[in-house]
């Protein structure tokens, strides 16, 4: 029968074992940084103190026809 369940206390036993199985065996642990990805900037399309004739339906649109 399978165990669908264990608790965090039982997997962190079993991981504490399997890694000192693995230091006792030769294997070396190597912590690497992560790069730094670049900051995106926020881009925005609407532009300030701009014209009603350029705003779209939630904006107010504007038509030359009326």
């Amino acid at each position: 029968m399978n165990v669908v369940y264990k608790s965090k206390s039982q997997v962190r036993q079993e991981t504490s074992e399997a890694l000192q199985q693995f230091l006792a065996r030769g294997g070396k642990i190597e912590v690497v940084k992560a790069k730094k990805a670049p900051k995106q900037k926020m881009s925005s399309k609407t532009t300030r103190n701009s014209a009603g004739s350029t705003g779209g339906f939630a904006m107010g649109f504007v038509r030359s026809s009326i």
